[in-house]
């Protein structure tokens, strides 16, 4: 699976495509001036809005249309890993690039994932991110577009298809 930035890099609404074998499994809109994307798959919708707090341990909240909280990600800066709850559900994740830039998400051993996502330096950089060319917010929406997606019904029945 791979997130793909279909939209112009300089539009004001950013489109990506979760890709799995050449088919779009998940289409997430960004919105970066009002922190919103609106999450697509099927039949399933979800409006999120995202705030962030914390300094070495960052958490972003994840907010619905209401303003109730639906979920947060902690992410710990140093070690390129972290957690994501989305709806009373947990997964953990943890960013790595031995021997391939990748994102795997895992509920208690990051050596049995659940889903691992290929990801792509940005032109040469050493840090590697969610998706080509974007920002740390960028990748939260992504983040959370990708684990929303685990937890949605019919993704359950092909979860053991994207395990490695």
């Amino acid at each position: 699976m791979k997130w793909l930035l279909v939209s112009n890099a300089s539009s004001t609404l950013h489109e990506y495509h979760l890709i799995e074998n050449n088919e779009c499994k998940v289409i997430l809109k960004y919105n970066p001036l009002h922190h919103s994307a609106r999450i697509t798959c099927g039949k399933h919708h979800k409006l999120i809005f995202v705030e962030t707090t914390g300094s070495l341990k960052l958490k972003t909240v994840f907010k619905n249309e209401y303003g109730l909280e639906v979920g947060s990600l902690h992410q710990d800066k140093w070690h390129n890993k972290g957690s994501v709850v989305i709806d009373d559900k947990k997964y953990n994740y943890q960013l790595q690039n031995n021997p391939l830039a990748e994102l795997i998400i895992y509920n208690n051993n990051p050596s049995t994932p659940l889903v691992s996502c290929g990801l792509k330096p940005d032109n040469g950089a050493t840090e590697i991110s969610l998706s080509h060319n974007t920002n740390g917010i960028d990748n939260s929406f992504l983040l959370l577009g990708l684990c929303w997606y685990l937890f949605l019904p019919v993704a359950k029945e092909n979860v053991v298809e994207y395990a490695l």
